[in-house]
C-alpha cells in the first residue's frame, strides 16, 4: 500500500486504483496507514497527499463512489432483466422447435399405423366417385 502511495506521489485516487479489491470504504484505513508511515519517517510527504486527504476531498470522493455504486447496481438489475428475457425467449424458441418437429413427425406417419391424416378434397372426391360408380353397377 505504501508502494502505491509513493508511485502515485500521494494521489489517493492512484492508491485506490492500484490496490486490488478495495473500495472507498477502505480509504480511511489507507489514510491512517500512510499518515502513520509519514510520522515514522518511512515515507515522504507529498503536496498532493495533504490536498487529497482534506475532509472536503474525502467527502467528494465518497459521494462520487456512492453514486457510481448506485449506477452500477441499477445497471446490474437492468442487465439481469434483459438476461431473463433472453432466457425465456430461448426457451420459447426451443419449445416451438420441438412442437414443429413433433408435428412434422406426425404428418410423416400417414402410411404407418396410428394417426391418419385427413384426405385432401381431390382424394375425397375421387373416393366418392369410385363408391358411386360401384353402386351404379350393382343396381343395373
Amino acid at each position: 500500500m505504501l508502494q502505491a502511495y509513493e508511485e502515485g506521489e500521494g494521489s489517493v485516487d492512484f492508491i485506490m486504483e492500484n490496490i486490488m479489491a478495495c473500495s472507498y470504504e477502505d480509504e480511511p484505513r489507507f489514510i491512517e496507514i500512510v499518515n502513520e508511515a509519514i510520522k515514522e519517517g518511512t515515507v515522504d510527504v507529498y503536496p498532493k497527499w495533504k490536498k487529497e486527504t482534506s475532509a472536503k476531498a474525502i467527502q467528494t470522493r465518497k459521494k462520487k463512489a456512492e453514486k457510481e455504486a448506485k449506477e452500477a447496481e441499477e445497471l446490474s438489475k437492468e442487465l439481469e432483466g434483459e438476461l431473463g428475457k433472453m432466457i425465456m425467449q430461448r426457451q420459447q424458441n426451443r419449445m416451438n422447435g420441438l412442437l414443429d418437429k413433433l408435428e412434422v413427425e406426425a404428418r410423416g406417419q400417414s402410411g404407418k399405423k396410428g394417426k391418419r391424416n385427413e384426405p385432401t378434397e381431390e382424394e375425397f372426391e375421387a373416393a366418392r366417385a369410385r363408391i358411386e360408380g360401384k353402386k351404379q353397377k350393382k343396381h343395373k
